[in-house]
């Protein structure tokens, strides 16, 4: 070990000696507790030990006892320099007070220093790893209630509005490299696009697309929603979990089209045997396949198509439910047998109690015939249904956003919803590590 380090080793010691003493003293002195006294103990003295030392060590940093040069790091005009000026760090141990070099740039109006560069820290003092886990948090759960559980877990406590604007800020920042990403593949001036890697390769892509109401301030908005997997053909509907990754844009339909679009190509759409694209019968849904992924197998999801037969037959019959059901049994097993165009050949014949709505209804299912050849999709091994993306509807967006209460400005929506895709489609730790620190934080 050099003299320099080891000098700083016995320094640090010294400094921390008497909080290293009184938690041994305590663990000690507790011996008789039971084991949920001595673990909530430990944690909160632990941290204060910890603290001290990471305060200790970094006292001694380079980078915190060295001038700083002259030179703003961001504009490269001429600063000044400060001499050491305290900072209070915010760390998922609590917080630690730092005296570290400073400089002062007049032309940004902006005081730098190479020790929170170094550390990571941002200008609010907090550590990437709170910054993180005040995201976290926001992202899973409510804010007060995510405020409060960061308190129980690490005994730091923030308000709920800081721990939202992390949310929101990193949220954003997140949708805006999407945003990038997309612009990039789909360049406006013709130049070459710019595709992301390919993650893993599959036989088959199955794209699930659908959209969901989310209350806003100014009413109920549409959160367009879309599952994508790269699967086995023996995969599909079996005991094994399929890693779907979640694509959710509360804005527009063409960017959401380019976000979902990325999404297959990572999941190796460009490669795959066959695109399977899933969705009801939004007219928005089957113009952007048809944009996107023109020569992928279009399926209406089937029991959305049992909905429109249970429609028809109360136009058909009236109230009699009895009647109804045995009339959209019979009618749902022709469906399955890839008999639509039969059906509405009988249909035509009929004479319903409401004939607007049955004609509605009709107009439907001819609209929608080339997409329900249930009879050659299940021959094939094709999925039926859009449950994955209907699902993400409720465990990606609604638990989240559809609260009592909730009325969501479109940046704060945005922001969360773009984290909890991320986090739903197991991607969570790859984008952290890859941010610079601070991570941005997006207004």
């Amino acid at each position: 070990m050099e003299d320099s380090t080891a000098a700083a080793v016995e320094a640090a010691l010294a400094a921390v000696q008497g909080e290293w003493r009184e938690l041994v003293a305590w663990a000690v002195g507790q011996r008789e507790a039971d084991l949920r006294a001595l673990e909530t103990g430990l944690l909160e003295r632990g941290h204060r030990v910890l603290r001290a030392l990471l305060g200790a060590a970094l006292a001694a940093a380079p980078a915190a006892t060295q001038p700083v040069a002259a030179v703003c790091p961001a504009c490269q005009g001429p600063g000044w320099r400060l001499g050491q000026r305290g900072k209070t760090v915010q760390l998922t141990l609590g917080e630690v007070p730092l005296a570290r070099a400073c400089g002062y740039c007049p032309a940004c109006r902006q005081t730098w220093a190479p020790l929170d560069r170094q550390l990571g820290i941002d200008q609010s003092g907090r550590s990437p790893r709170l910054v993180e886990a005040l995201a976290l948090l926001g992202t899973e759960l409510t804010f007060a209630p995510a405020a409060e559980r960061l308190a129980w877990l690490c005994g730091v406590r923030v308000g709920a509005s800081q721990l939202a604007a992390v949310t929101e800020g990193a949220g954003r920042t997140l949708a805006a490299q999407r945003a990038a990403e997309a612009a990039a593949a789909f360049p406006a001036d013709r130049a070459a696009p710019v595709l992301p890697p390919v993650e893993r390769t599959a036989p088959w892509v199955v794209v699930a697309l659908d959209g969901v109401l989310v209350p806003h301030r100014d009413g109920h908005r549409e959160v367009r929603t879309g599952a994508v997997v790269a699967t086995r053909p023996q995969d599909l509907g079996g005991p094994y979990r399929l890693p779907w990754r979640y694509v959710v844009h509360p804005g527009d339909v063409a960017t959401f089209g380019r976000l979902l679009w990325l999404e297959a190509h990572r999941q190796g759409g460009g490669q795959a045997a066959r695109v399977i694209v899933l969705g009801d019968g939004a007219h928005w849904i089957w113009n952007l396949a048809e944009e996107h992924f023109p020569d992928a197998v279009h399926i209406v999801d089937l029991w959305h198509a049992v909905e429109h037969l249970w429609a028809a037959g109360r136009a058909l019959l009236g109230d009699d439910e009895a009647r109804v059901g045995a009339w959209v049994e019979l009618a749902t097993a022709r469906l399955k047998a890839g008999e639509v165009q039969g059906l509405l050949a009988a249909w035509a014949a009929l004479r319903p109690k409401d004939p607007a709505a049955f004609a509605a209804e009709c107009t439907y299912f001819r609209n929608q015939a080339s997409r329900m050849r249930y009879d050659a999709y299940a021959a094939a091994g094709y999925p039926l249904g859009s449950g994955a993306v209907e699902s993400a509807n409720r465990h990606v967006v609604g638990v989240r956003t559809k609260q009592a209460g909730m009325h969501w400005s479109a940046a704060g929506v945005a922001g969360v919803l773009a984290l909890r895709a991320l986090l739903r489609s197991g991607r969570w730790e790859a984008w952290w590590e890859a941010q610079p620190p601070p991570v941005p934080l997006a207004a």
